[in-house]
């Protein structure tokens, strides 16, 4: 998805970068900057516009990893930056939206701490669903064209799919650690039956060893 994004906004990075002379982590701040700005527009009730900003800032918050990308200037420390600016932009476009009564309180937090809890396992189990602010355009479309309360159920949607994908990024984690012990144990048996050494009882496989055999 990020590669197909990068060919899509390719013009857009080239600018940035070599035109502008803006890092990774120039754009990321910019990004965000117009982020703020959007849930601010929202809070104040004019939600077309707020959309529209957020709708940019999500543009420019592809270029910056764009760059990234195409100029080798990947860094642990932008890969931080983008995470906690994209977390801080997704809270302030809740509490916007919570603000102007198209999203309950509880909801909007719900759906952020299922969020952070895939932020949390992301590293590890490389599973992500992503459309968290996607969700909210989804939200718009539904109130406008079908008279529902679309934020509401966007944000159930947010909440839904990141509580699942943490669930199954825990489990994937979990199998692989258990894949690794499990390897390290055998090579261990292998170097001890090698110089002679009698070996333990095998432990019981472990339920996701079973499952995932």
């Amino acid at each position: 998805m990020a590669k197909g994004s990068d060919g899509i906004l390719s013009g857009l990075i080239t600018f940035c970068h070599e035109k502008l002379g803006l890092s990774p982590n120039n754009i990321s701040v910019i990004g965000f900057a117009v982020g703020i700005i959007a849930a601010t527009v929202v809070a104040l009730g004019y939600l077309v516009a707020g959309l529209i900003l957020l709708a940019v800032s999500q543009v420019i918050d592809g270029v910056d990893g764009g760059v990234a990308r195409q100029y080798a200037l990947i860094s642990e420390r932008g890969k931080t930056l983008e995470i906690v600016f994209d977390r801080l932009s997704e809270l302030a476009i809740f509490l916007a939206l919570v603000s102007v009564g198209l999203v309950s309180f509880r909801m909007a937090i719900l759906a952020f701490v299922a969020i952070l809890l895939v932020t949390i396992v992301e590293p590890m189990s490389g599973f992500d669903p992503g459309f968290k602010r996607f969700m909210m355009y989804f939200g718009y479309l539904g109130t406008v064209l079908f008279g529902v309360q679309g934020f509401e159920i966007a944000m159930r949607v947010v909440f839904w799919a990141n509580l699942s994908a943490f669930v199954v990024g825990t489990i994937m984690v979990d199998y692989r650690l258990q894949r690794e012990v499990d390897t390290q144990a055998i090579l261990r048996r292998e170097s001890e039956r090698v110089i002679g050494v009698q070996p333990f009882p095998d432990d019981p496989p472990s339920l996701l060893s079973r499952l995932f055999a």
